[in-house]
């Protein structure tokens, strides 16, 4: 009765301790896919910072290019309208 016993208990304990490693093994599985998910959305956010980075150095370069082209019409603007002026003085001379 006691071999049956010892037996049983240790017919027990083997599949207690297969079922434990089948769980821990299970959850260590799950825990590598967990953290490779995270893995991956880091390298996605990465990705999509330098994706901003980028845009905001176009924006940056955009903006300075309409600055420079907005100063540069308005020099000329005022240039002609200089030259119109003397032109101006000019016939009013000649017709005067």
């Amino acid at each position: 009765m006691l071999n049956v016993l010892n037996s049983s208990a240790s017919t027990f304990n083997k599949q207690t301790d297969e079922v434990s490693r089948t769980e821990v093994d299970a959850k260590i599985a799950k825990i590598s896919d967990v953290n490779e998910a995270i893995r991956q959305k880091q390298k996605e956010i990465a990705d999509l910072q330098q994706q901003v980075k980028s845009m905001q150095s176009q924006t940056e370069v955009s903006r300075t290019k309409l600055q420079e082209a907005k100063s540069n019409f308005a020099a000329a603007l005022e240039r002609r309208r200089g030259e119109i002026q003397q032109q101006r003085k000019e016939f009013e001379t000649i017709l005067g």
